[in-house]
């Protein structure tokens, strides 16, 4: 705690400097001239040590303390004076006081104001401990924050980088500085392009950087541009995008590859059909004499076995690996981003009746994922045009199996036999019409299945999805 009050450079404590251990020293003080004036009959006065006593009160005194002191102190003093008039008298006595409060005055603005530079100076000392502290554990951060981070000025030119900086773009430590990133990061130049005005700018992009070995990488970089003039900055913070595209890229391919094998797997189910109507009209039609031997009935019975054979070619269904385990929580809440903006945007509602926890289960993530969105996306086209719109997503877990229902509050479904036909339930589909069937055919090819469930009102579909204790006791049980 700074102190008001150092004699000669030693500074006095502050339980020091208290009026009731001060001021009866300051008394003594003045008691003590007084007798020595009363005794020793001097011929000049002691009027200038009256100053002492009072500098040593106003240490602990308050102002209008002071003043009463300094009276006092002047009032001790007057019957040493020499004999003067009244008037005369009246005057050394006011100029007395005036000098002993004004010094005591002072001494407590210089204190005082001693204590103010003290306190702040201690407070500086401390911001300053804070900041040095805040910006250490700022610089640990960014070294070790594994996306990268730097600092641009107008020319594109890296006023500061961390590590992950200069391993991404494949250049030893602390080599940035100083060096233009303009061909490294287009994207960036290009934005501090771009925002030349005066106004700050904050975005985000993806594009494309390149090492400084030519080679190029996927970024998605976040920035910020502030300054004005040829002291425009550019903060950002970019990651290599590389494993993201490459997973999501892997991820739609494998869809891609489910999806055309359940096409193909439909219309290999209507090919068969198709044949097998045809192989009763050709067998009919052998009875007859007059097409006996003929050798282009010949060919188009051959042609209808042939297309028979190619129909009955097992496709496999199982997409999902085995062992595959979902958590079916997190992919409702995944479900949740991408649905509630949509209905949002038209005045609907979602209505989540999914507990806390759930039961893992074994499936595909991203194919339940699929089939969730079909339902959903097809709820929101029925209720259009309603005062209310309205979807309701639960979820329960019985000893076997993980059901989910989707209920919307739409019109329904007129003709239920035709939903999970190989063509569009309504004229004003603005699909194919295979969303529904695509999306049994994924619930069926993990174990489960997709029904819809009459209701009394609106559209209510059922997705059954086996759970991963079941599934593993029906692999122990086929590998038995």
């Amino acid at each position: 705690m700074p102190t008001r009050l150092s004699v000669f450079g030693v500074r006095i404590p502050e339980n020091a400097i208290q009026s009731r251990r001060v001021l009866p020293v300051a008394v003594l003080f003045i008691a003590a001239l007084t007798v020595v004036e009363w005794y020793s009959q001097l011929d000049f006065s002691l009027g200038v040590l009256y100053i002492i006593p009072v500098l040593i009160a106003s240490s602990a005194l308050s102002r209008w303390q002071i003043v009463l002191f300094g009276l006092c102190a002047a009032l001790a003093r007057t019957p040493f004076t020499p004999a003067a008039s009244g008037l005369e008298a009246l005057l050394k006595f006011t100029m007395a006081s005036l000098a002993y409060t004004g010094t005591g005055l002072l001494l407590v603005e210089m204190s005082n104001n001693r204590r103010r530079v003290i306190e702040s100076l201690a407070r500086v000392q401390q911001e300053q401990r804070l900041r040095e502290q805040a910006e250490e554990q700022l610089r640990v951060l960014a070294d070790s924050s594994p996306a990268a981070i730097l600092t641009l000025n107008a020319r594109a030119e890296v006023l500061g980088a961390n590590r992950a900086a200069h391993e991404m773009l494949g250049v030893r430590p602390g080599a940035l500085v100083g060096t233009s990133v303009a061909h490294n990061l287009p994207v960036l130049a290009s934005a501090l392009d771009v925002a030349a005005s005066d106004r700050a700018v904050r975005a985000s992009v993806d594009g494309w950087a390149h090492r400084r070995d030519g080679h190029g990488f996927p970024i998605q970089a976040w920035f910020s541009v502030y300054g004005q003039g040829s002291n425009r900055r550019l903060a950002a913070i970019f990651v290599d995008m590389s494993e993201e595209v490459r997973d999501r890229e892997r991820v739609h391919f494998e869809q891609l590859l489910d999806y055309n094998r359940l096409l193909a797997s439909a219309v290999s189910h209507e090919i068969r059909n198709l044949c097998s109507a045809l192989s009763v009209v050709c067998s009919n039609l052998d009875r007859r004499a007059d097409l006996r031997g003929s050798a282009d009935f010949d060919a188009l019975v051959r042609l209808v076995n042939g297309l028979m054979e190619i129909a009955s070619i097992e496709l496999g269904k199982r997409f999902v690996a085995q062992g595959s385990v979902v958590d079916i929580r997190a992919v409702l809440d995944h479900l949740r981003v991408v649905i509630e903006p949509d209905w949002e945007e038209t005045g609907g509602e979602v209505v989540w009746e999914v507990p806390e926890v759930l039961p893992a289960a074994a499936a595909n993530a991203h194919g339940l994922l699929q089939i969730f969105l079909n339902l959903c996306q097809n709820s929101l086209r029925a209720v259009e045009g309603r005062a209310e719109r309205r979807l309701t997503i639960s979820a329960q877990a019985d000893s076997d199996d993980l059901v989910l229902e989707f209920r919307d509050n739409g019109p329904g479904v007129a003709k239920p036999e035709a939903l999970f036909h190989l063509h569009p339930v309504r004229s004003d589909s603005e699909g194919a019409g295979l969303g529904l069937y695509i999306s049994r055919e994924l619930a069926r090819s993990v174990g489960g299945d997709l029904r819809y469930v009459p209701s009394g009102s609106g559209a209510t579909f059922r997705v059954v999805v086996p759970l991963a204790v079941r599934a593993a006791e029906s692999e122990g049980r086929r590998a038995s």
